[in-house]
């Protein structure tokens, strides 16, 4: 059984390998990789790094899906725009104008109410997306990796889990959650249903940043940067200062993915707080004080954070218990009164 949250298919959607691999040769996805000749054969050229490009989409569970996509829409203006039939099914909200995207499931009822058992799920964009290239990779990191069509007729991206025990995925560049073989068909012209009384919507553009709190900074950091290309462009809460008042512990790695601002933000730590989603989304032409007003016109819980004394950040709690950051689209994770002064 392969876990809903992760973006994965269950049981009843797997394809047998054979089959897949077939497939997507047959698309161009998997092309062989002759072994050039003479003695050279013996040895095999490395795949790594992944070249990755985006974030392309995060995926939570939820108590009450109904009521968490109502909210995704109302608050932040994320329309339904496909969704998944396979294991137990997904609801698929754009961020902006896609393809990034956000995938709630429904919670089995046993689960509701109780600790979280798997860690935030988050998945990566690749231009040349393939999949044989990509399982070679991840079996040079000796990441256990499948690859499979969901519901029969969409490649599912490549799922696998990081030492530490999150989920990970790699997708095309182009796929929104929607059918098609690569899942890049999804319904462009899709709008939030709103309700007679709705305040307006906080109009998030993007799919800004995740961040994940691991028990070993250093080891996760070098992990990462051996698996795929992401570059280390700058520190939060720098070892020798400034720092944010009431922060005690590393500095903060900041990963940028592809040409940025997207990145991936390590915090060390452990325990429950580990199993809490953290994800930013990036709003054009941020005005801390103008998305107050909205929160509050929503009825939504936030808090301000001046991190290192320089940099304002709108913090908020999301359904579930999902961490959401709100920053201006530019937002790099670095410094400055927006966030975007990065090396």
């Amino acid at each position: 059984m392969v876990n809903q949250q992760s973006g994965e298919a269950a049981t009843g959607g797997l394809v047998p390998r054979r089959h897949l691999l077939v497939s997507l040769l047959a698309a161009g996805l998997l092309r062989p990789h002759p072994a050039p000749a003479g003695p050279q054969s013996k040895s095999k050229e490395s795949q790594l790094p992944v070249h990755v490009s985006t974030l392309n989409h995060v995926s939570f569970g939820c108590a009450d899906l109904k009521s968490t996509v109502r909210w995704y829409g109302r608050v932040l203006g994320m329309a339904v725009h496909a969704f998944q039939d396979y294991g137990g099914g997904q609801t698929v909200l754009r961020v902006g104008n896609g393809p990034a995207y956000v995938a709630l499931s429904q919670l089995d009822a046993k689960r509701i109410g109780q600790r979280p058992s798997r860690l935030p799920h988050f998945c990566w964009g690749v231009e040349d997306f393939n999949v044989d290239r990509i399982l070679r990779a991840l079996s040079e990191m000796q990441a256990p990796a499948q690859a499979v069509l969901r519901e029969g007729k969409t490649i599912n991206g490549v799922n696998f889990d990081d030492p530490d025990g999150f989920p990970l995925q790699f997708n095309p560049i182009i796929a929104c959650g929607g059918g098609g073989f690569l899942g890049d068909v999804c319904d462009r012209s899709a709008q939030v249903d709103r309700q007679p009384g709705d305040p307006p919507p906080i109009p998030v553009r993007t799919l800004n940043h995740v961040r994940l709190t691991v028990p070993d900074v250093r080891r996760t950091l070098e992990w990462y940067m051996k698996l795929t290309d992401m570059h280390l462009q700058t520190y939060q809460e720098p070892e020798g200062g400034p720092r944010t008042p009431g922060y005690v512990g590393p500095q903060i790695p900041i990963l940028r993915v592809g040409s940025g601002p997207q990145f991936v933000a390590l915090i060390e730590g452990s325990g429950p707080e580990a199993f809490r989603p953290h994800v930013g989304f990036g709003v054009e032409r941020f005005d801390p004080d103008q998305i107050i007003k909205s929160l509050a016109a929503h009825r939504v819980r936030w808090r301000i954070r001046e991190r290192e004394s320089a940099t304002v950040e709108v913090l908020l709690d999301g359904p579930d218990g999902v961490d959401i950051q709100l920053q201006d689209v530019s937002y790099c994770g670095g410094r400055g009164p927006f966030g975007n002064m990065c090396s």
